[in-house]
């Protein structure tokens, strides 16, 4: 009968000894991933989308773009889609405090599943304007997104929904 021996340790040293490696690349992955400054706004990009493609409600944000002209004044294009069970009216979308409402929301109405196009002028809004002067083009741009809606009858008024997450868009020229 052959008898193998081993030494006591051997199993748990290796162990260490791997998990030591992994810990290290992880580290180094890590540390790339915050290097490439591209790779983080495509990171914030990519979960700003998917929180505003899936799971906000009623309202989603299925595209966006920000275009700015050579005197930094600024159009965004968002298109909202309801995604909400019932007709909703839709009375106010606010960007980082300062919103479009008044006559043109007053009656855009909102099917379930219907989507329309916006184009917010930034040029006039003194907060959003500085946001928007630091946009050069591929440079990422964040905004807080709120909606204000009634449900279709007006029965139920003055619903809010606050977004969770910015929304994250790349800047273009040529509004």
């Amino acid at each position: 009968m052959v008898c193998l021996s081993f030494k006591k340790g051997q199993g748990a040293t290796e162990y260490l000894v791997l998990l030591a490696v992994v810990l290290v690349v992880a580290m180094v992955t890590i540390a790339l991933l915050g290097f490439f400054p591209g790779l983080a706004g495509d990171a914030r990009m990519g979960q700003s989308d998917a929180y505003w493609r899936g799971s906000a409600r009623p309202f989603a944000i299925t595209e966006h773009a920000i275009a700015t002209d050579a005197n930094w004044a600024g159009n965004m294009y968002i298109t909202v889609q309801n995604n909400g069970a019932e007709q909703i009216r839709l009375r106010n979308i606010t960007f980082m405090g300062s919103g479009i409402q008044g006559t043109n929301l007053t009656s855009i109405y909102l099917s379930p599943g219907e989507a329309r196009q916006f184009m917010i002028n930034f040029s006039s809004d003194g907060a959003i304007a500085n946001n928007v002067a630091n946009c050069t083009v591929g440079s990422i741009v964040e905004f807080s997104v709120n909606f204000t809606y009634d449900n279709a009858a007006g029965t139920i008024t003055g619903q809010r929904q606050i977004g969770e997450k910015p929304l994250v868009t790349r800047c273009t020229i040529g509004a």
